[in-house]
């Protein structure tokens, strides 16, 4: 099976999963922190998406750009290797290492949350005094939001542990997730909360494309 055939099984699921349907904070039009909007997250592939400056050179990354949103980039893994498992061992199968692949992915999570708006906020920054003594930060608001939704998709991925409609099963073993971080430290991006969860597949070493895969099976 071909690797971006994969990936997009992959975003499939997970949006099917963990996004569809689901309400989330986004940044308001023109960062206008009076008031508070909501979409459905999306799911992207490798890459994040770049909010163009006003040269429109969309050098600078923006992680507002994808709040709410998923990032799935692909990272190395074998092309024809497989550990020996534990029931093989003590059942006495023998099987070659070299017979599966593996795709490990790191899934980015990010949310957005600007604050608590306090009772008078709105008022004071209509009237532009914005008094931001009446927007509490919102840090536990922002870092809750993340790891509950993280949780749904590692419990997902332990629930069902292979993707539908390919070869792809769920290492359990190899899986890792947590909070972004930057040289050992959480990275701070408020009011992006960044997560990442670390999965690895094992999938079929398919020697063959996919058209000359469809005729022999």
């Amino acid at each position: 099976m071909r690797t971006v055939e994969r990936l997009r099984k992959l975003q499939q699921w997970t949006y099917d999963t963990v996004c569809r349907g689901r309400e989330m904070k986004t940044p308001a039009p023109n960062m206008d922190v009076r008031q508070i909007a909501r979409q459905e997250p999306k799911v992207f592939l490798a890459y994040q998406p770049m909010r163009p400056d006003d040269s429109n050179f969309t050098g600078e990354i923006d992680p507002l750009n994808v709040s709410p949103g998923i990032i799935i980039a692909p990272t190395f893994g074998y092309l024809k290797y497989m550990e020996e498992q534990r029931f093989d061992r003590y059942n006495d199968v023998h099987r070659p290492k070299e017979m599966g692949q593996s795709l490990c992915c790191q899934v980015l999570f990010f949310v957005y949350e600007d604050g608590i708006r306090l009772p008078g906020f709105v008022e004071s920054a209509n009237s532009g005094a914005y008094d931001m003594s009446l927007m509490a930060e919102g840090t536990q608001d922002g870092l809750e939001t993340l790891l509950n939704w993280m949780d749904d998709f590692k419990d997902a991925l332990l629930s069902q542990k292979t993707i539908p409609d390919t070869d792809m099963f769920l290492n359990e073993a190899e899986c890792q997730y947590g909070l972004y971080s930057d040289q050992k430290f959480v990275a701070d991006r408020r009011p992006a909360f960044i997560g990442m969860v670390t999965v690895t597949f094992q999938c079929h070493a398919d020697e063959y494309n996919d058209e000359v895969t469809k005729l022999l099976r």
